[in-house]
């Protein structure tokens, strides 16, 4: 399944890349991201890899996630890949200039361990979670 959405966000391209990049600041604008701690790598270049304790599904508990970079081409695109052992998700953040603003496009791939009937319910609820996180992440680099 893929999802995509775009923002289109008031910062230099550079700014709004180095931000993004650095999954340490993904608890100020992913509401259901509750830590992050590299735990190999050196910043955020491709191979490195990061515990996150996130919260993806409401009246379930929270829990740990593998993130890894695969690869990154500062200041124009990075790529992901999310496994918290029922779901995988490749996540790639494509940036543009657009006239000294950003426009931050994000595709995720995802493979979800949830029984087929219920993955349009869970694709629509991922592109809300997503649609959600940009605007903050919009308010954030803005503010």
């Amino acid at each position: 399944m893929v999802i995509r959405r775009s923002v289109l966000i008031e910062r230099p391209i550079a700014e709004v890349f180095e931000f993004v990049a650095d999954p340490r600041n993904d608890t100020d604008w992913c509401a259901k991201v509750r830590s992050v701690e590299q735990i190999e790598g050196d910043g955020p270049r491709a191979g490195a890899r990061y515990a996150v304790i996130h919260k993806p599904v409401p009246f379930r508990p929270a829990r740990r996630m593998d993130y890894t970079c695969v690869a990154s081409a500062p200041p124009g695109r990075i790529e992901w890949r999310e496994d918290d052992g029922s779901d995988v998700i490749e996540v790639i953040y494509e940036l543009s200039d657009e006239g000294g603003a950003t426009r931050l496009t994000q595709t995720d791939h995802a493979e979800l361990g949830a029984p087929r009937l219920l993955r349009p319910m869970m694709k629509a609820g991922i592109g809300h979670d997503i649609d959600r996180q940009l605007r903050g992440l919009k308010r954030l680099l803005e503010g």
